[in-house]
């Protein structure tokens, strides 16, 4: 009877250890991420208005699902020490599960849009791409299908990213995300970008018109003096034959009056 009690401890006793330690990461990565968003923002001399992120527990991704397997794995290990009542094990399952919160970390993606620049970055303490608005072309938000496995759907998963078209025609293919939760922030950050680009486009639209009506005021300016030239000398001409007509000259009389 106690073995029975036994196994069905054990039973009960592992999803329980893999939910909790799975729970537990979910929680403090977000409050760990939550802080690093505020002390540590993307966007550099200027505030980031809109932002999206890789949710590491729902993105159909190999990268998001080896942070998933870590912190699953740290979860089995806590298991063990319970069974096996080891304290040894369960420090050894705590610094599994703080190395899956670092990895998770380490492996974090997140984009940011501000006034004048889209800034991402791949992994915590990785480089912090910026791309400036008056660079890109156009961009479109990417949403297919995807057959990783996540806990949630199975098999049955979607993503979305930032796809960005630069002038000289690359493609900049921004992190992904799931799109059952996350394409409301990625059509945001798209939507920032576009109004973005509308701004600039229209301010160029009225700097090449301010330049067209310069360039032709001084070409009128440089045609009028001839022109007035002209007019003032046919005015003069005017002037001297009003003043002294042309008329015959004077014949003296026989009389020699």
């Amino acid at each position: 009877m106690c073995e029975g009690m036994d196994l069905l401890t054990a039973t009960l006793t592992l999803p329980m250890s893999l939910a909790g330690a799975m729970a537990g990461h979910v929680l403090a990565g977000r409050a760990v991420k939550a802080v690093l968003w505020s002390v540590s923002p993307l966007a550099e001399g200027e505030p980031q208005s809109f932002t999206y992120e890789r949710d590491t527990f729902r993105t159909a991704e190999p990268g998001a699902m080896q942070v998933v397997g870590a912190a699953a794995a740290a979860g089995l290990l806590f298991w063990i020490a319970g069974l096996a009542h080891s304290w040894w094990l369960a420090a050894l399952a705590l610094l599994g599960w703080l190395a899956a919160l670092g990895f998770d970390l380490l492996t974090w993606q997140r984009v940011a849009v501000s006034a004048n620049n889209l800034w991402f970055q791949r992994g915590l303490g990785q480089t912090v791409h910026q791309v400036a608005f008056e660079n890109i072309r156009d961009v479109a938000v990417e949403e297919r299908d995807e057959r990783y496995f996540t806990l949630r759907r199975g098999t049955r998963n979607r993503v979305c990213r930032l796809q960005v078209r630069m002038k000289d025609k690359r493609v900049v293919a921004l992190p992904k995300t799931d799109a059952h939760t996350g394409l409301t922030e990625v059509e945001e950050v798209a939507n920032q970008l576009r109004q973005r680009l509308r701004h600039l486009e229209d301010r160029e639209s009225i700097r090449r018109s301010q330049v067209k009506g310069s360039e032709a005021a001084q070409a009128a300016a440089e045609q009028a003096p001839s022109g007035d030239a002209d007019l003032r000398r046919a005015l003069r001409k005017l002037r001297r034959n009003a003043l002294t007509p042309d008329v015959p000259k004077a014949v003296k009389l026989p009389n020699g009056s």
